[in-house]
């Protein structure tokens, strides 16, 4: 048992306690120390749901006009996020060979992983392992480990695979987030609670990305080796230095004239 070591389940989330230190980073908390997406992507969309809904905005208020135009991106990622858990949650199941219910908003993208599952004669040998470095104290979540058969080769494949449901598919930085899952020190058995048993990370051949959408899906090769782990701890260190160097300015020094008046003041009323 690993009662000081666990995974523990907080809404579409988890955190993750490592001998007994509680909330330590995960891989994706450790990948915010990469930049974002451009400014443009974000205005861009904004821009155009006020375009696109230009005669309806104009009868409302001013201040709710501003409200929803200004919330419009942030509405679209929050969209996509709860889809994207659905999805996982459901190709997980779909993984063990589990039947499921498939709703409507996001039957494409199901019956997409269902596809792929088929294509590939994926065998699951564990789904949403959870993860763990001593080394570098930090843990996640993979979505799959198991095994595939390319189209014409001989032998199957081990594979360690995530789903991504985004709308304009992978970027390369998903590399970084496989280094961290792919060279952990050990994962945790079954559900990763406080009554799980530490075992060996599998040894994988291939890290692959399915980007699932609702008309079909792609699998992309991931390039994931030691040294992309290493550059993935650089970019938690560039986390950590965003978030630290906000202390590092320190209270502004007081004006001279001000001293030289507190110490004529000292003198005097000595």
């Amino acid at each position: 048992m690993t009662a000081t070591t666990f995974r523990r389940k907080y809404g579409n989330g988890h955190s993750y306690t490592l001998d007994g230190v509680p909330r330590i980073k995960g891989v994706t908390t450790m990948m915010k120390g990469l930049g974002g997406p451009p400014e443009s992507y974000f205005t861009k969309y904004t821009a155009g749901h006020a375009v696109d809904n230009w005669d309806r905005l104009a009868e409302l208020p001013p201040s709710i006009r501003l409200e929803e135009i200004a919330g419009a991106t942030k509405k679209r990622f929050d969209s996509a996020a709860v889809r994207g858990t659905e999805v996982h949650r459901l190709a997980e199941k779909l993984a063990n060979g589990e039947t499921v219910s498939i709703p409507d908003h996001i039957r494409g993208h199901v019956e997409s992983a269902v596809q792929f599952l088929d294509d590939y004669d994926v065998q699951a040998d564990y789904t949403e392992a959870a993860l763990f470095s001593r080394r570098h104290k930090y843990a996640g979540s993979a979505d799959l480990f198991g095994s595939a058969q390319k189209p014409e080769a001989e032998a199957r494949t081990r594979i360690l695979l995530d789903w991504k449901t985004n709308a304009s598919g992978p970027w390369g930085s998903v590399a970084f987030q496989f280094a961290g899952y792919r060279y952990t020190d050990f994962m945790l058995s079954g559900d990763g609670g406080k009554d799980s048993v530490e075992l060996a990370v599998p040894e994988v051949d291939e890290c692959w990305c399915v980007w699932l959408r609702g008309d079909g899906y792609d699998v992309f090769p991931m390039h994931v080796t030691p040294e992309v782990h290493r550059q993935l701890l650089y970019i938690d260190q560039c986390r950590m230095a965003d978030e630290q160097c906000r202390e590092y300015k320190l209270d502004a020094l007081p004006k001279p004239e001000t001293v030289r008046k507190v110490r004529l003041q000292d003198i005097e009323e000595n």
